[in-house]
């Protein structure tokens, strides 16, 4: 069995109400656990979130998430390897999206 690693998810702002108020987020999961299973994870928790990731229909305004990890993921990741060690950080951020008919920077 694969021992058991600690990431923790950053919360902005924008997204806390989503989030019950945190400001981060601790998961417990398996040290082969990718990226992708954490975001699943957090879909499954804080099934709002949903709303604000890209999908199949088109969407009009509000906000958007996008996801980055700290430094030392990156290396990992790269490095073929699942991007999440304990004491990691998955960092999330949110975007607004511009409403119909609006041009970015206009």
């Amino acid at each position: 069995m694969a021992p058991a690693l600690d990431v923790t998810v950053v919360v902005p702002p924008s997204l806390r109400a989503l989030f019950e108020g945190r400001r981060e987020v601790t998961l417990g999961v398996p040290a082969n656990t990718t990226v992708g299973e954490i975001l699943e994870t957090l879909l499954r928790l804080y099934p709002l979130l949903r709303q604000h990731f890209a999908g199949d229909q088109p969407v009009t305004g509000g906000l958007f998430v996008q996801v980055a990890l700290d430094e030392p993921s990156l290396v990992d990741l790269s490095s073929g390897g699942t991007g999440l060690s304990t004491g990691g950080r998955l960092i999330l951020f949110s975007l607004s999206r511009p409403s119909p008919g609006v041009r970015p920077g206009a």
